[in-house]
């Protein structure tokens, strides 16, 4: 706020100098500044009637000489329509006629080496090629010399009409007759097609069902004159709807150029002359640079022309992207658009010739219509331009003579102000102590003596703040000594709290992990007492069966050889066979063998569910870890048999001192953990091998595998990538517990997809003090030994 209301005060030269400027500079420039923009607006609305005017005339100019020039065409056009009507009907009745053209007319004809019949002598006439596709035989022969009688009126058609530059009737079967003459045989391919050509289809039947005369698109003309447009007619056998032939009127190109070049057009314009399809037939030289484009007038004859040639598609308004706003306009049978065209504004204005459906378009180019009126404009600009900087020159030196009589004025009052000013600053500086000086204005002496006074007030008050504020630092770096003490020790409880609490829950885990495990082992011990008792006995009586079977049978076999007579033989023979007795002495010792082998069986599951029955037993003792191992596997059987083969390759172990059944606790979660991983049905590799002066258990699965950032947590309490509810997150943990209680190690290596290696490491003496070498060896990366 202090800084914006010192920004707003003003110095005496300011108010000097400002005061000048707003009682008389600032009105007489707003007088004449008001002036100037009232003429510049007078000029500028001034010029944009003339404009609205001048486009109004020329709308109207251009799009009255466009629809004459399109009038005047379509008068051209409609005679070459006309003589192309007579043609057609005078070739009909020629071709139905019997005329004989006389020896000298049938004597220019020649068969080429390709089989194309041809005229090779110029009487003035028109000349013929007849095309080796067709078999030219005395028929075909007839029938060109009866089309000689119509060579006068070609002639006559093509001398008669500057537009018209050939003549000509194709036929069916590819007969050419052409005026005026040349050497067909050297134009024509001699096997042209000629009904393939737009010059014949697009007045067959199925294009020009009405069977009036029709004008081609602009094409090549294969008769060698360049490009041409053609107006063209059916010939129809008399009294039938068989198509002879067609007969055409050539116009070239360049004949309807020369004739639009002939055009005085205002403004610089120029004409295009379009065809129905949108193609542009005719285009001064003028329009090429406008266009993009350079008229096709001529075209060079290195090879025979086999098929159609148009103009491309950069000709065709309907086609380009440049041209869409007029393309769409052009839907009108006439009318005038504006639009861009190579940068330009064009306007464009056009008319539809009505017997081709042609359209005559005459373009302008914008800037040359409003050239006059533009530079009326620019003249008067330039007088307020010149208007107005001979009045900018004139008070820019008004305001320098204001500048320097502002400056004279201030002087005499601002040179005091500015010393009070510098001693003001100086006090705030802390040079309190200033000298006394006289000034010859009262209310600046004043001033002054009021500074150098309150200067000296000032820095008695300086030296007392000084003092006070040295006495509260001490205060305050004392009491900043205490709080610091004190929120350290708050923090250290809270962190030593945080420990108890975590260490709390993680010993609760093992705590109730360990007591699943101990009532599973006393459950197993209840269990496996209580089927030794009556397997004893089972086993017992089993051999005694056994014994007693054979004295049964022996005394059997000494009774089979008594000498008793026949009947009782029998009697005792159909017995024998009646109770298969000769099968039970074969199966009978097989049965007890089987017997007694079912009951070592479960001997042996009872001895080891007793050996893993003992996790209550915390003691440290002398264990065979392979035993242990088989124990739980035995325990494990249930979850594993469905999921996983189990391989194990036990090597000679000497005996470990552990905690058996908190080592069974371990090796049981690895085992359940790698069923888990598994989908469909794996396997499960079990190693156990001696090193670095203690003892290796290798667990691999064929399960999912484990992802690198899962890994760094599944040894922490409660974490678990099971669904919620399908695992508590606490095996691995009090497993890795309990391994590092035994002083051991624990790795883990995985590779989704393929598996996951769990390798537990336990001393032979967790008591004895190990090597800085084993120590480095046992916690060497897990490596594949071949498990």
């Amino acid at each position: 706020m202090e800084d914006t209301a010192s920004s707003k005060k003003r110095s005496i030269f300011q108010v000097i100098s400002q005061g000048y400027i707003k009682s008389a500079l600032i009105p007489i420039v707003l007088i004449e500044l008001a002036l100037i923009v009232a003429y510049l607006l007078t000029n500028y609305i001034i010029h944009g009637e003339n404009v609205r005017m001048m486009r109004d005339d020329a709308n109207s100019s251009l799009r009255e000489t466009a629809l004459l020039e399109a009038s005047a065409i379509d008068h051209q056009l409609q005679s070459v329509s006309q003589m192309t009507g007579i043609y057609a009907a005078m070739t009909a009745r020629a071709l139905g006629s019997d005329y004989d053209p006389g020896p000298g007319e049938r004597e220019r004809y020649s068969m080429s080496p390709d089989g194309a019949w041809y005229t090779d002598v110029d009487t003035g006439g028109a000349a013929l090629f007849y095309s080796s596709i067709a078999k030219v035989e005395d028929a075909q022969k007839k029938k060109a010399w009866r089309l000689a009688q119509l060579d006068p009126l070609m002639q006559q058609i093509v001398h008669e009409n500057n537009l018209v530059t050939q003549v000509y009737f194709n036929s069916y079967d590819s007969m050419n007759r052409i005026y005026p003459y040349f050497d067909v045989l050297g134009q024509y391919p001699v096997d042209i097609d000629i009904p393939t050509y737009n010059f014949y289809y697009e007045a067959d039947a199925k294009h020009n069902p009405d069977r009036e005369v029709v004008w081609t698109d602009v094409y090549v003309d294969p008769a060698g004159q360049g490009w041409m447009v053609s107006a063209i007619a059916p010939v129809y056998e008399q009294g039938s709807d068989f198509l002879q032939g067609v007969v055409g009127l050539d116009v070239r190109v360049s004949a309807v150029i020369d004739q639009i070049l002939a055009l005085n057009l205002p403004w610089r314009g120029y004409a295009l002359l379009l065809d129905e399809a949108g193609t542009i037939m005719a285009m001064p030289e003028r329009a090429e640079p406008d266009w993009g484009l350079e008229e096709l007038t001529e075209h060079t004859y290195d090879q025979a022309i086999q098929q159609d040639t148009f103009k491309p598609d950069s000709f065709n308004i309907f086609k380009r992207e440049d041209t869409r706003l007029l393309a769409q306009a052009l839907a009108s049978p006439d009318g005038i658009v504006s639009f861009m065209l190579n940068g330009r504004s064009k306007l464009a204005t056009w008319a539809t010739i009505p017997n081709t459906g042609w359209r005559f378009l005459i373009m302008v180019d914008e800037a040359d219509l409003y050239a006059k009126s533009s530079a009326v404009k620019a003249r008067f600009d330039r007088v307020g331009y010149a208007m107005l900087a001979v009045l900018s020159l004139f008070y820019l030196l008004f305001m320098a003579y204001l500048y320097r009589k502002s400056q004279r004025m201030s002087g005499e009052i601002s040179r005091p102000l500015a010393e009070l000013e510098n001693r003001l600053s100086a006090i705030g500086e802390g040079r309190y102590r200033q000298s006394r000086t006289q000034y010859d204005i009262q209310e600046v002496q004043r001033i002054s003596d009021g500074l150098v006074d309150m200067g000296l007030e000032l820095e008695t008050a300086r030296d007392n703040l000084e003092h006070l504020n040295r006495e509260l630092e001490q205060r305050v770096e004392s009491r900043t000594a205490e709080l610091a003490s004190t929120n350290r020790a708050l923090t250290e409880e809270k962190r030593a709290q945080a420990e108890l609490i975590e260490q709390l829950h993680s010993t609760q885990s093992q705590l109730v992990q360990s007591e699943k495990m101990a009532s599973l082992g006393q459950l197993s011990a209840g269990v496996a007492h209580e089927i030794n008792n009556p397997l004893s006995f089972v086993s017992s009586n089993i051999q005694c069966l056994e014994g007693y079977v054979a004295a049964m049978l022996e005394v059997q076999r000494a009774y089979d050889e008594l000498s008793i007579d026949v009947a009782q033989k029998q009697r005792i023979q159909a017995l024998k066979e009646r109770h298969r007795i000769e099968v039970v002495e074969e199966e009978i010792s097989e049965v007890m063998a089987d017997t007694l082998e079912g009951t070592r069986r479960i001997k042996l599951i009872v001895d080891n569910l007793l050996n893993f029955s003992h996790v209550s037993n915390t003691e440290w003792q002398a264990a065979d870890l392979n035993r242990c191992i088989e124990a739980t596997l035995v325990i494990a059987r249930n979850e594993l048999k469905h999921k996983a083969r189990v391989v194990t390759d036990f090597g000679t172990l000497p005996d470990v001192k552990c905690v058996p059944s908190q080592v069974n606790q371990v090796l049981l979660t690895l085992l359940i953990n790698a069923a888990h991983a598994i989908q469909g049905k794996g396997e499960i590799h079990i190693q156990t091998r001696t090193r670095a002066e203690g003892v290796v258990i290798r667990v691999k699965d064929t399960g999912c595998g484990i992802d690198a950032q899962a890994i760094k947590k599944i040894f922490d309490p409660f974490y678990t990538t099971k669904e919620v509810g399908q695992g508590t997150g606490l095996g691995l943990s009090v497993a890795y517990g309990i391994i590092r209680a035994h002083h051991g190690r624990v790795g883990v290596e995985s590779k989704p997809g393929l598996g996951t290696v769990f390798e537990v490491w336990l001393p032979l003496d967790p008591n004895r003090q190990l090597s800085p070498d084993v120590c480095e060896s046992v916690l060497e990366p897990a490596r594949d030994d071949g498990v």
